[in-house]
């Protein structure tokens, strides 16, 4: 609960904090502490509107460097321009703040809390039941007979998700021709699934995994994952952590990528390699 209120929290505040540091950077005055000021906060907000309006790649590097680095320069400066009389106390404690909150977002809240996974690689895939877009019930009996990706996402909210997805829709076709099956499993309601399904042409199997019941068996619940407000929106407080797992024709898991970091996640390409190596489809 701590961190979906959190991060709804944090990305109001460096909006905010962003907007008036540009208008007092216009309006002119102590200009070192204004611009100190600004770097600790509009670097995450750029990030965040980023991924959000392209959703393009599904990954960043384990840490976002080149922001810590910025924000660090901006309490920098800002404490300088605090120290020499040229800028206020509350430029430098805005800055001190909003690069502490940095700190928390990167080092504490980007890293997904996971306790035992009930799935691991070399033993069948427990017994779960999802439902599919027209209501059918999709076990893990049913998967047998082809190999399965089965890609766990939070859901329509999360931009990262969204740009996973959209990435296993571009290369949906290369997978489809050499007998894989792509379900896409969000604990998502049927309208968000539905709306989802609608936006991509590739024909992937969208599944709803009501009441996070196959997340709960596979060890994979976030509790309390959704950001705080998106229950607005139809979502539950409760979701999925992101996770990949690839089966066999015969229903046993030979691959599971369990992220530590919501922002990393696995590309297309490693699925190709790992269904390559474990002799699930043929060698180019």
């Amino acid at each position: 609960m701590v961190k979906s209120i959190f991060v709804v929290s944090y990305i109001t505040a460096a909006t905010i904090v962003t907007v008036q540091s540009v208008m007092a950077i216009f309006a002119g005055g102590a200009l070192m502490a204004d611009i100190g000021v600004l770097l600790t906060a509009a670097p995450l907000t750029v990030f965040i509107g980023y991924i959000m309006l392209f959703q393009n790649q599904a990954r960043t590097s384990d840490r976002l460097w080149p922001v810590m680095a910025l924000a660090i320069v901006g309490v920098g400066l800002s404490l300088y321009a605090f120290l020499v009389g040229i800028g206020s106390t509350t430029q430098a404690l805005t800055a001190a703040a909003m690069t502490a909150l940095y700190f928390l977002y990167d080092f504490w809240y980007s890293r997904l809390e996971r306790g035992d996974i009930g799935v691991s690689p070399g033993k069948p895939l427990p017994a779960i039941t999802l439902a599919a877009i027209d209501g059918a019930n999709v076990t893990s009996e049913s998967l047998m007979g082809s190999p399965a990706i089965l890609l766990f996402f939070r859901g329509n909210w999360c931009p990262l998700c969204m740009a996973q997805v959209k990435e296993i829709a571009a290369r949906y076709t290369e997978l489809k021709d050499l007998g894989v099956r792509v379900l896409l499993v969000s604990p998502q309601s049927q309208r968000h699934t539905g709306a989802l399904a609608k936006k991509f042409g590739a024909a992937m199997e969208f599944m709803r995994d009501d009441n996070n019941a196959a997340a709960k068996t596979l060890g994979l619940e976030s509790r309390f994952g959704t950001p705080f407000g998106m229950q607005a929106m139809g979502y539950k407080s409760d979701t999925v952590l992101p996770t990949v797992i690839i089966i066999d024709a015969n229903g046993v898991v030979q691959w599971v990528h369990a992220t530590d970091n919501y922002r990393v996640r696995p590309e297309p390409d490693t699925f190709f390699e790992v269904l390559k190596d474990k002799g699930l489809i043929s060698p180019a």
